[in-house]
């Protein structure tokens, strides 16, 4: 397999600041390769980080950066729209006016000197000022974007997510759900339950001088409430992801955050920060932690307890993971098969060659496999499988089968191992064996995003189609020339079918997602029409 030539400062230069705060424009036909498919119509959302400075203060980590939402809307008669705006958060707000860096961000990026830091930690601890904007962690909702019913959301993790206007990207402010979000948070992840149509999501606390939180929240149609729940777990100090299951939800432990009085002084002074914290401590568990959804599933299942916790035999930090399936014997649930990427005991938030968000040379992110047994003891059984080599991240699978028997996963990866923080791969993962494909790019690939033919999902009938039936798009920056593609794969064959040329580059970015609502301002153009000389 050819692997792309460019060196990693070219490539490094996929994080660079977006100049324009809003970009918005029909992408000219000329500049679409290949054929668009007439049935994907729709919007693919995406977010990711769009500065690397805020006034002089250049950022330490992409993840400090503020949210740059990415909006590519394709029509279905050949024409697609390109949007992008930055979020106006309240923090991005003042520093805009202010011409500099006001708040600190969690990866280590801190404008105020350690004697302002220690002034400000003492009048706190006195009660002089009891919130300090020397204090205050900036929330750049910069992780992922989603839409459910009209409303469509920016999130980061730490904090409240932002309600944007779909079609003009505009921030309307923020959002609290009508009050759910108890924790004044909401995680950059959710999961579509097709058994009953619910969007669930999570949201997460660390707990120092309390219990650590962790609440997941399930929306039916209209935003209607249908669970609030949270869940006080010992030692969960750390949950960017969840994966959903009919009886179950599943998170992890991880050994990787380790949470103290004495940690969280190091990170309010400036001498440490959550991002440098982030590592492997050999004395801290490891384990899947299986939440029952409904009391009765508590009693019926998992003899009466909330939720069960089952030790990982190979210790490893998961951000993101694929899927789940609940493996039954005689109509009773004995066990869960789920997948996630992995990342080993070496792992660290270090910006590798500022390319990538971690250190992926010497801890690369491996698909596995783990099967989970409940026997007769109260603590199940757990085998893990690495089930590919490649250095990979971000796994998605197809959007409406969450908890569903899946085949397929889809990752952005690296398929030359001498480089394995440089991600120029879409990998097809088959949990069969038989239909695993790579599609190589000629730069550096984001996350794949599935989208299902048609884009709907099957609601209260049997969804006929091939799970991978429908199209992968991905975002391809293009180190040499400094621009961004982003192209159209089918998915079940990998093979490429349109590419939407950009003349300016897109940074890099962490998530997306696509719904078939289409959203542009004003009429779609005419078709080209030949100039008459």
């Amino acid at each position: 397999m050819a692997h792309p030539a460019f060196s990693t400062e070219q490539a490094a230069a996929g994080w660079k600041t977006q100049t324009r705060e809003q970009l918005t424009y029909w992408v000219p036909e000329v500049d679409i390769k290949g054929q668009l498919p007439k049935d994907l119509i729709g919007t693919f959302f995406r977010n990711g980080p769009g500065n690397t400075s805020v006034g002089s203060t250049k950022l330490t980590h992409p993840i400090d950066g503020d949210g740059l939402v990415v909006a590519l809307s394709f029509t279905g008669d050949g024409h697609v729209h390109f949007n992008s705006r930055f979020i106006q958060s309240r923090h991005r707000v003042e520093e805009q006016t202010a011409k500099k860096m006001i708040y600190r961000g969690q990866m280590g990026t801190d404008p105020n000197s350690l004697r302002a830091n220690v002034a400000a930690v003492i009048k706190s601890k006195v009660g002089w000022e009891k919130s300090s904007t020397v204090l205050t962690f900036r929330n750049p909702s910069n992780t992922n974007v989603y839409m459910w019913e009209g409303k469509v959301l920016s999130a980061h993790e730490t904090s409240l997510p932002h309600c944007l206007d779909p079609t003009t990207l505009e921030t309307i402010g923020e959002e609290d759900l009508g009050g759910t979000l108890q924790l004044k948070a909401l995680g950059a992840h959710f999961r579509y339950d097709p058994f009953l149509d619910r969007l669930v999501t999570m949201s997460a606390k660390a707990g120092v001088s309390r219990q650590p939180s962790l609440q997941i929240n399930e929306y039916g149609r209209q935003w209607a409430v249908k669970s609030l729940q949270t869940f006080h777990i010992p030692g969960l100090n750390y949950a960017h992801d969840l994966l959903l299951s009919k009886n179950f939800y599943i998170v992890q432990i991880t050994p990787f955050v380790n949470v103290s009085n004495a940690d969280v002084y190091k990170f309010l002074l400036g001498i440490s920060s959550p991002g440098d914290a982030m590592h492997y401590y050999e004395h801290l568990p490891c384990r899947l932690v299986i939440i029952a959804r409904t009391p009765q599933v508590a009693d019926q299942v998992l003899r009466g307890r909330q939720w069960i916790e089952a030790d990982i035999p190979e210790p490893c930090h998961i951000f993101h993971f694929g899927n789940v399936q609940e493996i039954y014997e005689s109509d009773r649930v004995v066990g869960l098969d789920l997948t996630a990427v992995c990342l080993g005991k070496k792992f660290t938030m270090e910006f590798e060659n500022k390319t990538w968000l971690s250190n992926a040379s010497k801890a690369p992110g491996l698909l596995t496999g783990f099967k989970v047994r409940f026997g007769d003891s109260d603590i199940p059984l757990v085998h893990q499988t690495v089930l590919h080599p490649a250095s990979v991240e971000f796994p998605i699978v197809h959007p409406y089968r969450h908890g569903l028997d899946t085949r397929y996963t889809y990752m952005m990866a690296s398929s030359d191992l001498k480089r394995p923080h440089c991600f120029t791969a879409v990998l097809k993962h088959d949990l069969h064996g038989k239909g695993t494909k790579f599609w190589q790019s000629e730069g550096v690939t984001g996350e794949p995003c599935f989208i299902p033919r048609g884009g709907y999902a099957t609601v209260g009938k049997e969804d006929t189609r091939a799970e991978d039936d429908g199209f992968v798009v991905v975002q391809v920056f293009h180190p040499k020339k400094q621009t961004t593609d982003f192209a159209v794969l089918d998915a079940q064959t990998m093979e490429l079918l349109a590419t939407i040329g950009l003349k300016h580059h897109v940074p890099f970015g962490f998530h997306g997602t696509f719904t078939p609502e289409l959203f542009v301002q004003g009429p779609a153009p005419p078709s080209l029409v030949r100039a008459k000389i």
